[in-house]
């Protein structure tokens, strides 16, 4: 094969990945119209950072957000104006260029080879819906995956990333111990890196928001009931099928409906257990990776384990929305891209039916889960258990890596 052919396949490959990602991003536009209700969020931000606008100070805006997370939602009013149906196009466009850029890097990774990882990402977008574009939690699953994908072989670039969207959205700081793995060499500056970007960010949050401010997502998330979508509630929402009117669920100042009545308080208790459970397992699996090794598999077993601990994370805690499921998404497409042999093979199908699941709860069957009709608590099983098979496999095969 002539260099001419070798460069006009490679041509084609590119050609073939950019139309099925511009496809899969234009269904995921067109289901706006039928969906616009999802741009709720996205109003909201609006009326917080056109508040700074008005004599609102930066500390009081959305306080269940990292401030530089408010700086991320205040550009795109920058861009927009005072106009809050410009904001909900130009939020939707900042969430795209993000996803560009991070497939971009994605399709690079993987040689323009449609493997599981590419894959995953064209189709998972519009499988969750276009919710993913009124929320910004493509903005650190982008950093996340980035930071994932160049561990082993820029580990202070991925300390650079992984430092920045702790300082956004807080969860990609338990992927530390995960990507300490990927790297044979660097791992210091890997944490210098990233303590560097959360230390740079913390004093010029105290500077420009007061120190109160560094806490407050935290206080936020401490102070919040069970939500109607975590694992936690689901046999309070079982129950209720047989028992009606002991529980119900109510629409709370934190802007999320939580389930209230008998042993709710029980359900947080056990969350919190489950949390540590699930934290001592990934300690385990850590451990067996440092001590044991993976067979040459070790950047591999970080990208299975950083996946695994944002699964268990998400399902142990009280609270579970189903944007999160993109954090997941994204981590699992970078092992694909990068180790395609070493994914589990139903991984990606169990990951793809369980978005599709939950495409279906929110928005379009939410209303009957909060009024607890059955057929929307069933759907519920039907996500849950998609979690917990996704995580079964993916913890498996971390156990096979590191015998």
């Amino acid at each position: 094969m002539s260099a001419v052919d070798v460069q006009a396949r490679a041509v084609g490959a590119r050609g073939g990945l950019w139309a099925g990602w511009a496809a899969s991003r234009a269904l995921t536009l067109l289901l706006l119209i039928p969906e616009h209700k999802v741009f709720g969020d996205v109003r909201y931000y609006f009326a917080n950072v056109d508040g700074l606008f008005h004599g609102a100070s930066i500390g009081g805006a959305l306080p269940e957000y990292p401030v530089p997370a408010v700086a991320v939602l205040l550009l795109g009013r920058l861009l927009s104006g005072p106009w809050v149906e410009v904001y909900l196009g130009v939020f939707a466009a900042l969430m795209l260029a993000i996803d560009a850029g991070f497939s971009q890097a994605l399709f690079r990774a993987a040689g323009w080879r449609r493997g599981p990882g590419v894959w995953l990402w064209i189709v998972v977008v519009p499988l969750l819906g276009p919710m993913l574009l009124c929320r910004f939690d493509l903005l650190p699953a982008a950093l996340a995956g980035g930071a994932l994908l160049v561990a082993a072989r820029r580990p202070a670039a991925a300390g650079v990333l992984a430092g920045l969207g702790t300082a956004v959205k807080l969860w990609p700081a338990a992927l530390l111990p995960s990507l300490w793995l990927a790297p044979a060499r660097g791992r210091t500056r890997m944490l210098a890196t990233w303590a560097g970007v959360v230390a740079a960010a913390v004093v010029v949050v105290a500077a420009t928001a007061g120190t109160g401010r560094l806490t407050s997502p935290l206080h936020w998330q401490g102070e919040r009931g069970l939500q109607v979508e975590a694992y936690a509630a689901l046999p309070l929402l079982v129950a209720d099928l047989f028992s009606p009117a002991r529980w119900h669920v109510e629409y709370t100042r934190y802007y999320a409906f939580q389930v209230v009545g008998p042993g709710v308080d029980g359900a947080i208790v056990a969350a919190s257990v489950a949390s540590l459970v699930a934290i001592a397992l990934l300690a385990v699996l850590w451990l067996r990776a440092v001590r044991h090794g993976a067979r040459g598999a070790q950047p591999a077993v970080a990208g299975l384990l950083a996946t695994l601990t944002v699964i268990l994370l998400t399902v142990t805690d009280k609270t579970l929305s189903p944007q999160y499921l993109i954090w997941i998404a994204a981590l699992l497409a970078v092992v694909g891209a990068l180790h395609p042999t070493v994914m589990p093979p139903a991984a990606v199908p169990t990951l793809l039916l369980t978005c599709a699941v939950t495409h279906l709860i929110f928005p379009f069957w939410y209303d009957p889960l909060v009024a607890g009709r059955p057929y929307a608590v069933l759907l519920l099983v039907a996500r849950d258990l998609g979690l917990a098979a996704l995580a079964v496999q993916i913890g498996r095969q971390v156990w096979r890596l590191t015998r």
